[in-house]
C-alpha cells in the first residue's frame, strides 16, 4: 500500500509538470517531446544563471577584500614622518627600493610620506640579499674619501663615531639603581626607559673607546672593521630603540630583555644572562619551527605555555637583526664590567 501511494504521488507530480503542455487531437491527449525538452532547457538555464550570479557575488567580495588589504595605509600621525633627514638620503633610500625619487607634482613632504608608507609596508626590502657589514664598510670608506676631498683626513677627530642621543658619562650609577625596578609590577614605560638607557650607555661607551684610538689605528682595515661593527649594531638596534621610545615594544621581547638586563647589571651573572638570551632567541620548545602540538589532542593551557617558548629570532628579519645586535652589547657589557670567571661566558683574561 505504501508503494502504491508513492507511485500515485509520482504520477500526479509528472501530470502536473506537463499539464500546460498537453495537446488534444480528437479523444487523445499527448505531450510533444520538443515542448518537454524546451522546458527542461529553460529550467537548466535558470539554475545556471542563479549559480553564475552567486559566483559573481563571491568574486566581487574577494576582490573588494583583497583591494582593501593591498591599499597602502594612510599616514595617520604626521609626527611620524621624518622631516630631519636630508633629501639626498631620502632619495637614496627610494632608489634602493627601485622607486622614483620624485613623481610629477610631488613636494618634499609628499616624497617623505611616500617613503614612510613604503617602509611601513615592507621594512626590510632586499636587505637580506647583501652583506650589511660590507655595506657599513663602504659607508665608512665614502666618509674617508669625503674627508680627503675636504682636507680633514688627518684630523684627530675625523673618524670619531657619534654618541647616541641622551647619553651622559656619569649616569651608570643611576642605571644600576633603576635596574633594581626591572620587571617590578610589569610597568611598561619604566622597563622600556631602563632598557633603553642601558643600550644607549653601552653603545656610547663602545663608541668612546673607538674614538679614543690613535689616528693610525683608525685608518687601518682592522680599525675600519671595528667601526663598521659599531655602525651595523646601531642600524640593527634602531627599530628596537624606536619601539622602546614609543612604548610599543613587543611584550614577550620586553619581558625577556628585562630579565637579561637585570642579570647583566644587578647580578653580573653573564652565564645566566646568556641562557636567558638563548631562551629569547630560539626558545626551549622541542620543535621551535612550526610544530605547535605533538599529538592529536591538545592539553588544556598548552597554548599559553607555548608562548614563552617561541623562537623570536625566527619571527621576521627585523627582529632577528636587533636580537643578534643585542648579543654584541652583552659581550661588551662583560668586557666593561668583568666578574668571576664562573659567571662569565668564554672568559678570557686581558693582558695587562
Amino acid at each position: 500500500m505504501d508503494f502504491k501511494a508513492k507511485l500515485l504521488a509520482e504520477m500526479a507530480k509528472k501530470r502536473k509538470a506537463v499539464s500546460g503542455m498537453e495537446v488534444k487531437e480528437g479523444n487523445a491527449k499527448f505531450v510533444k517531446g520538443a515542448d518537454l525538452e524546451m522546458k527542461r532547457n529553460q529550467e537548466y538555464e535558470r539554475k545556471q544563471q542563479e549559480i553564475a550570479s552567486k559566483k559573481r557575488k563571491v568574486d566581487d567580495e574577494i576582490l573588494q577584500e583583497s583591494s582593501s588589504r593591498t591599499k597602502p595605509a594612510p599616514v595617520e600621525n604626521e609626527s611620524e614622518i621624518d622631516e630631519k633627514t636630508p633629501m639626498s638620503e631620502i632619495q637614496t633610500r627610494l632608489r634602493q627600493r627601485n622607486h622614483p625619487i620624485m613623481l610629477f607634482g610631488e613636494t618634499d613632504i609628499d616624497v617623505r610620506k611616500r617613503l614612510h608608507q613604503l617602509e611601513l609596508a615592507q621594512p626590510d626590502l632586499n636587505e637580506g640579499w647583501e652583506n650589511e657589514l660590507q655595506t657599513a664598510m663602504k659607508v665608512i670608506g665614502k666618509e674617508m674619501d669625503k674627508a680627503v676631498v675636504e682636507g680633514t683626513a688627518d684630523s684627530a677627530t675625523r673618524h670619531d663615531i657619534a654618541l647616541p642621543q641622551g647619553y651622559e658619562e656619569d649616569n651608570w650609577k643611576n642605571i644600576e639603581h633603576n635596574s633594581t625596578l626591572l620587571s617590578v609590577d610589569d610597568d611598561l614605560k619604566r622597563d622600556c626607559d631602563i632598557i633603553l638607557s642601558i643600550c644607549r650607555y653601552i653603545l656610547a661607551r663602545w663608541a668612546k673607546d673607538l674614538n679614543d684610538r690613535p689616528l693610525d689605528v683608525k685608518k687601518t682595515a682592522q680599525g675600519m672593521h671595528e667601526a663598521a661593527h659599531h655602525k651595523q649594531t646601531m642600524m640593527h638596534l634602531k627599530s628596537l630603540m624606536t619601539s622602546m621610545e614609543r612604548y610599543n615594544c613587543n611584550n614577550d621581547i620586553r619581558h625577556h630583555l628585562a630579565k637579561i638586563c637585570r642579570l647583566l647589571v644587578i647580578d653580573r651573572n653573564y652565564l645566566e644572562a646568556n641562557n636567558a638570551y638563548m631562551e629569547m632567541a630560539i626558545g626551549n620548545a622541542p620543535w621551535p619551527v612550526g610544530v605547535t602540538r605533538s599529538g592529536i589532542h591538545q592539553r588544556p593551557g598548552s597554548a599559553k605555555s607555548y608562548v614563552s617558548n617561541i623562537a623570536h629570532v625566527l619571527n621576521d628579519e627585523t627582529q632577528r637583526k636587533y636580537i643578534q645586535a643585542f648579543k654584541r652589547l652583552m659581550t661588551k657589557m662583560q668586557e666593561y664590567f668583568p666578574t668571576d670567571p664562573s659567571k662569565s661566558v668564554e672568559f678570557v683574561k686581558k693582558a695587562v
